[in-house]
């Protein structure tokens, strides 16, 4: 037996002599035989089990990135201009990485990230970044003053400005953008941009809106709205985040490349 092992006579000796002391009789031992007692047999079985399952543990800890699963966050005001594409390269480059997705605020989003509950979130700057997370610039989205056609006045009237609900990342971009006062901010509070900008073809106000969602909403579908040019300081950095430290940092900024704008 002790050959079978791969250990001397006198170290199977001991190894069995230890685990009489820990776990009680489990072996009977003769000059010729050695029978497991019926709690041997039982502690063997479930050491055949722990065994596997320790491999089990090595192939996780081995395995690939890319054929695990990736957690990804992303805020309302980017996910339907943005993830399609970037689902869809992540599909056809890592074909054996699942994808699980949240859509959230940028607050929300990067207490998650900070605690690896998520893996990588798309996020607008700026905004408050927690120790130990690691921001990556994609590029600058320009917000634009949408107004519909027929009006007239420069100056915001009163209770004119649509703004998204508060808590919104994009509310809060175009309020530290521009000096506005609250009497010329409207009571009508919008949770999405698809709203938003149905609001202003209806004529119910004006809004900043950003690049990415007026070409892909309002230049097609909305005629009758006016996009006025965006001054240099009007305006939000899209970003990628994600644990400093987190095991598969490089990986995951790998698959942040995918992220495509035009």
């Amino acid at each position: 037996m002790a050959q079978e092992c791969f250990v001397s006579q006198s170290t199977l000796s001991a190894g069995i002599n230890k685990l009489k002391q820990g776990l009680g009789q489990l072996v009977e031992c003769n000059n010729k035989n050695a029978l497991f007692t019926p709690a041997g047999e039982k502690v063997v079985e479930q050491a055949k089990y722990v065994i596997l399952s320790a491999y089990d543990l090595v192939q996780i800890a081995q395995q690939s990135f890319f054929d695990s699963q990736i957690k990804i966050g992303v805020i309302p005001t980017i996910s339907p201009f943005l993830l399609p594409e970037f689902l869809n390269s992540i599909k056809q480059k890592y074909p054996n990485l699942g994808v699980s997705l949240i859509e959230d605020t940028n607050q929300n989003l990067l207490k998650l990230v900070s605690t690896m509950e998520l893996d990588l979130i798309l996020i607008a700057l700026p905004t408050n970044i927690p120790e130990g997370v690691y921001t990556h610039k994609l590029f600058k989205d320009p917000l634009h003053l949408v107004h519909h056609k027929n009006r007239v006045n420069q100056e915001f009237l009163d209770k004119e400005l649509l703004l998204l609900a508060e808590g919104s990342c994009l509310r809060e971009h175009v309020l530290l953008a521009h000096d506005i006062s609250n009497d010329k901010i409207s009571d009508i509070k919008c949770t999405s941009l698809p709203t938003l900008v149905a609001m202003i073809n209806m004529e119910m106000g004006v809004s900043f809106l950003p690049k990415m969602s007026i070409e892909q909403t309002v230049s097609l579908n909305y005629p009758n709205l006016v996009v006025r040019s965006a001054c240099q300081k009007t305006a939000r950095n899209i970003a990628i985040a994600c644990r400093d430290n987190h095991p598969n940092k490089q990986d995951i900024i790998e698959i942040s490349n995918l992220i495509q704008h035009k």
